[in-house]
């Protein structure tokens, strides 16, 4: 059944990602969406992903990356849904490159967030959401056309962010 082949799924995630970067903080989230939204989340599972991960970038100098989506109003860390088969770190750090031209290393686990979504006439679905730290590498950051906005370095946590997450990141 989907509902625990799901749950292992994103428990069997979680367990990898702290064998590699031991412990951090996960946080449990239901969310009601729509049920083609529940369709295509239950595709991607089937396909082989658990769900969507992004990179908390920063420079020597402390500064953050953020960028605006063209859906959204506020700041955030640039990350996205993972590609079938592709390990989290790996669908972070293209992502990143992706949204904003900027290389990044990966440095540790910022959050895990365990989702769990449920739509009507249709079982519960798990979802893994992961904000990895990471450290500039290299690239001029700009938006890339992809549905990203704007893309800027910042001093301090964003005001205007999309959700309340964001403004919890390190400044």
């Amino acid at each position: 059944m989907i509902s625990e082949g799901s749950r292992g799924a994103v428990a069997d995630a979680l367990d990898r990602l702290r064998d590699e970067w031991g412990r951090f903080p996960v946080k449990r989230t239901a969310r009601e969406v729509d049920p083609e939204s529940w369709d295509r989340d239950r595709e991607r599972f089937d396909a082989g992903t658990v769900g969507a991960a992004g990179a908390w970038v920063r420079r020597d100098d402390g500064r953050a990356l953020v960028v605006r989506r063209d859906d959204e109003t506020g700041w955030s860390e640039p990350g996205g849904e993972q590609a079938s088969g592709e390990p989290l770190t790996r669908t972070a750090v293209r992502e990143t490159r992706e949204e904003t031209g900027v290389d990044a290393a990966l440095t540790g686990v910022l959050t895990a967030r365990r989702v769990v979504e449920s739509a009507p006439s249709r079982p519960s679905l798990h979802r893994l959401v992961v904000v990895f730290e990471a450290a500039y590498d290299r690239g001029d950051p700009r938006p890339r056309g992809d549905g990203t906005d704007a893309v800027r370095w910042v001093a301090d946590r964003p005001d205007d962010v999309p959700y309340p997450a964001v403004g919890a990141y390190p400044p």
